[in-house]
């Protein structure tokens, strides 16, 4: 190419560029520039659920100590025991306020994220939702983060080919809000067919997870999930006085817990596996994180 033709080329290239570049944003550019968009807000709420975590700890440890401190003031009429009680429990408080607070910033960031997932990335749609569900519970919204849920597994439903882990995981995570909500409703003094309403949701769930690992031949995620039927019953059946007494578990929050015990509306009724025929599930206290 001689040297005229060679800067005409270089010229009109130049030229185009401004088009090209305005194609490319409105087109695979627009995709790319969201996609990186939510990676980084994907990355801040990482980030932000590590915060959470740690506030959620620093919170149960508090619940231990006031626990503690409430147990050597009962019964005494030392006046400095029971200033101790008294504190650890302000503190306790505080902590879970901070806590729940930090919960709640990783499920606003997350619903941004959820925002900017293209419509053709369905399955990372559907990740980013499962833990905003699960940010929601954590942060005292059970109901929300229940309903959130409760979305998706319904999606499951619909599918002919969902993703079987990915299901599993949204109702493990339900079955964990449902026995959260339960047992929050029961101690704040809701009517016991409400509450009731909400443990057997939880149970129906776990059971459902045993059979299945069961017929998988995964026999100790079904004793698993065996054992989280059996802290539901437990919470059934313990007075709330042995509730009161006992430690809450790692990652509930406090609060009312408030679950709707009728049909959300655009709910389909009971869900498959809702009622499954026997068997058990929950993971080891409620999944990990207990």
């Amino acid at each position: 190419m001689s040297k005229p033709l060679l800067w005409r080329a270089l010229w009109t290239l130049w030229a185009i560029a401004p088009v090209v570049a305005a194609a490319y944003h409105f087109g695979p550019g627009q995709k790319h520039y969201l996609a990186d968009r939510a990676a980084g807000v994907l990355a801040r709420a990482e980030r932000e659920q590590q915060d959470a975590m740690t506030l959620q700890e620093t919170a149960y440890q508090s619940h231990l100590r006031a626990l503690e401190a409430r147990a050597a003031a009962f019964g005494s009429d030392d006046p400095t025991l029971h200033d101790k009680a008294k504190h650890a429990g302000a503190v306790e408080q505080d902590a879970y306020a901070a806590a729940a607070t930090a919960w709640q910033r990783v499920a606003d960031t997350l619903g941004g994220a959820e925002a900017l997932i293209d419509d053709q990335d369905h399955s990372l749609r559907q990740r980013v939702r499962v833990s905003r569900g699960r940010a929601l519970v954590r942060a005292g919204s059970v109901g929300s983060g229940a309903e959130v849920l409760e979305g998706l597994l319904e999606e499951f439903t619909a599918s002919r080919a969902p993703d079987p882990s990915l299901e599993r995981q949204v109702r493990e995570e339900l079955a964990t809000a449902y026995y959260y909500g339960a047992r929050l409703m029961r101690l704040g003094g809701r009517p016991a067919p409400e509450w009731k309403e909400i443990s057997g949701r939880a149970a129906q769930q776990y059971r459902y997870l045993a059979e299945t690992a069961r017929a998988r031949g995964e026999d100790s995620e079904a004793l698993n999930q065996q054992k989280n039927v059996e802290l539901v019953l437990n919470l059934e059946q313990s007075s709330l006085d042995e509730l009161f007494a006992k430690a809450r578990p790692k990652d509930s929050p406090t609060g009312s817990g408030r679950i709707g015990t009728e049909p959300r509306p655009g709910s389909r009724g009971r869900r498959r596996g809702d009622r499954p025929g026997g068997g058990a599930g929950l993971d080891g206290e409620i999944g990990q994180g207990w």
